[in-house]
């Protein structure tokens, strides 16, 4: 579980961009591998930002996380269309006994 910075609201890593201060830009980490202390958006945050809520989490750099921001939406697909997610998946799994049924 980690914590967006804007909603401040507790989410699985696989619900949220991880973003990383290298020197001083930030980059969008979507393999979650890069070194560094890594800031966590969730995607509704991603989606509805608005330059003050950015800049109140990201400083300076609030225009340049707001473009990785909606490049990042714009590279993933969102969750809930074509299937279920991995999450729900996964509940289904324990909930009916380790059978899909």
């Amino acid at each position: 579980m980690r914590r967006c910075v804007v909603c401040r609201a507790s989410l699985p890593q696989a619900e949220l961009f991880r973003l990383v201060r290298e020197g001083d830009a930030v980059e969008l980490d979507l393999t979650r591998k890069l070194g560094g202390r890594g800031t966590w958006v969730c995607r509704n945050c991603a989606a509805a930002v608005t330059e003050k809520r950015l800049r109140q989490a990201f400083k300076g750099q609030a225009p340049q996380v707001a473009q990785l921001l909606s490049q990042a939406l714009a590279a993933t697909p969102q969750a809930g269309h074509g299937g279920a997610t991995p999450t729900a998946t996964a509940a289904a799994t324990h909930t009916n006994g380790g059978l899909n049924v």
